[in-house]
């Protein structure tokens, strides 16, 4: 199997001597099909992060419902991103603990209940209330599909795995911008809300059609495929770590904010504003997958993170000449955007997954998550602040440009 390099750091897929891969127990994973397996992924990652999108795209709506500021809507959304970032190195240990199967399988049930506690919201501390049980899921999401793809999926493909695994995440942008505004309209959002809160719950059951995976070995076997990382292989964790902060931070208060601007300060309708969104959503969903494939197959990870920070510099710049040039600078800046602040995601995750042994995915992707997640919990209700002391965007752009160029030197 060809090695993976991360600059100075060098992965390579473990095997052993028969040539069998091994799960993070110790045993010959029964990979199961990958179809279903594929589908479980991506399901766990919709519904992992989908309160965020719905909160950008209804934005305008809770302003007016709930009596709200900007920062006060930003805050919820932090709130939601800052429990994940807590829980994410337990819910990663836990993880490496239980396994990946039952772990994906409890975060989408969460996240149903987590959606229909939103539906159940007539009050802003209710809508604050399913924002802390959804930040449990928006936590455990990275870690339990990292793992499940070190233990089931082989080396030369996880590339391309781990990119259709997180463009889940833009396919939950896509779902929020094209659906939720029409199912508004129709049903109510609190009716677009239980619907996709049954069908997260519902989607439960899918990696249980997974096989498991044999009983973990005792004794000294166990200690050996316990996956501790060594101190190397964690410096380079903690350094994609700080980059997703910079990059969630940044990334994070502009799509938070995107929708809003659209309709406040460039005069589209929400329809139209969420469509834009989707747009983003559909876009980013190519690009995390070419951007996995490349990581493992053309460009080292970091150095490809540092390409598209680089990108993500210029998306704000973009964004901030859109009243000068026109709305219409919307739709292509848009999809720029899903790849310079959505692309990298899926290449530190493949990082995190070839770069530390299957036993401690869990607990490193955690790690890199509670940067990321520390990130967006930082950006959003900063952004509020800001827009809603200066009654304008452009420190927004502005600052998201320092924070891109930020990361781009990290790495």
């Amino acid at each position: 199997m060809a090695p993976i390099y991360l600059n100075s750091w060098r992965c390579s897929a473990t095997s052993d001597p028969d040539g069998q891969r091994r799960s993070d127990h110790g045993a010959v994973p029964a990979p199961g099909n990958p179809f279903v397996r594929n589908t479980a992924l991506v399901a766990t990652m919709v519904a992992s992060s989908f309160q965020i999108f719905a909160l950008a795209v209804l934005a305008s709506r809770f302003i007016e419902e709930f009596n709200l500021s900007r920062l006060e809507l930003g805050l919820i959304g932090s709130l939601n991103t800052a429990v994940g970032a807590l829980s994410a190195p337990f819910t990663g240990r836990l993880t490496d603990r239980i396994g990946a199967r039952q772990s994906v399988a409890i975060t989408l049930l969460v996240s149903g209940a987590g959606l229909a506690v939103m539906a159940l919201a007539q009050s802003t501390w209710v809508l604050v209330a399913s924002a802390v049980i959804l930040g449990i899921p928006q936590g455990s999401g990275n870690p339990t599909t990292n793992a499940l793809i070190a233990e089931r999926v082989p080396a030369g493909a996880r590339g391309t795995v781990t990119g259709i695994k997180q463009s889940g995440v833009q396919l939950g942008i896509f779902l929020a911008g094209a659906t939720i505004p029409v199912m508004a309209d129709t049903i109510g959002w609190r009716g677009a809300m239980w619907i996709y809160a049954g069908v997260f719950a519902g989607l439960a059951v899918v990696p249980y059609a997974l096989p498991a995976t044999h009983v973990e070995p005792t004794g000294q076997a166990a200690i050996s495929e316990s996956g501790q990382a060594t101190t190397a292989q964690m410096k380079v964790i903690w350094r994609i770590a700080i980059y997703a902060l910079l990059m969630g931070t940044a990334g994070g208060a502009m799509a938070r904010f995107l929708a809003l601007f659209a309709e406040e300060e460039v005069g589209l309708s929400n329809t139209t504003a969420g469509l834009i969104v989707a747009l983003s959503g559909l876009v980013g969903m190519a690009a995390r997958i070419i951007a996995g494939r490349l990581a493992e197959t053309r460009i080292a990870p970091l150095r490809l993170l540092a390409m598209i920070a680089a990108i993500g510099s210029t998306v704000s710049v973009l964004f901030a000449l859109t009243t000068t040039v026109g709305a219409w600078i919307l739709w292509p800046t848009a999809a720029l955007f899903a790849i310079g602040h959505g692309a990298w995601n899926a290449v530190a995750m493949l990082a995190v997954i070839v770069g530390v042994p299957k036993g401690a995915a869990g607990r490193a992707s955690g790690i890199v998550m509670l940067g990321f997640l520390s990130g967006l919990a930082i950006g959003a209700p900063v952004a509020g602040l800001v827009i809603d002391a200066t009654g304008s965007y452009q420190p927004l752009w502005i600052g998201a440009t320092v924070l891109a160029i930020a990361a781009t030197a990290v790495v």
